[in-house]
């Protein structure tokens, strides 16, 4: 049964990091609902416009097998202080579901304390609220059902890992199609 996944976004979400990302599980043809987290319309970190079909509110998140979180600004400005989004998380883990962050995005789960004595990966400086962490200066990060990622400029990448845990058989082939590998 093919799974379906949440993902979040929220003004000042990094523009490559929720886009690319995407792109790559579209083109794997991975199941994601890109939900706007309290609005339809979001202005990511460069001020784009960006619509999305559904408010987080509209949807609900246990219906859906794992979870991507892109980051920016938006986590400190937005997320970091949502009692909603700990919620969405902590269901997320307890169901030992794939919960997928880059950039600032992994210190929402970190803060929970679901890092404690797992590696992980961030922006630099993103780390400072993560209890009990191993963090790894490396781009990419999977441990258990938890992806990380540095920043934007591994968006692609990022999205290559989660398809690699999802649909292992697709990794190869999208992989090279993205990178132009015939």
């Amino acid at each position: 049964m093919e799974q379906k996944g949440l993902m979040i976004f929220a003004d000042g979400f990094e523009d490559v990091e929720g886009i690319a990302t995407y792109d790559v599980l579209h083109r794997a043809g991975i199941d994601v609902t890109r939900v706007g987290f309290d609005n339809k319309n979001v202005i990511t970190a460069h001020g784009n416009l960006i619509t999305f079909e559904k408010r987080l509110v509209d949807v609900d998140y246990q219906n859906f097998d794992f979870l991507i979180i892109p980051g920016g600004p938006a986590v400190f400005r937005v997320l970091d202080n949502s009692k909603l989004i700990e919620e969405i998380i902590t269901h997320f883990v307890n169901k030992n579901s794939l919960v997928a962050t880059i950039c600032a995005a992994p210190l929402l789960v970190g803060k929970l304390g679901f890092l404690k004595n797992k590696k992980y990966t961030c922006f630099p400086g993103c780390d400072v609220k993560i209890i009990g962490g191993i963090k790894e200066d490396v781009p990419i990060v999977v441990d258990g059902n938890f992806i990380t990622a540095r920043s934007m400029y591994y968006s692609c990448d990022f999205g290559l890992e989660i398809i690699r845990f999802l649909n292992p058989s697709k990794y190869e082939t999208i992989k090279n199609s993205i990178k132009g590998v015939e």
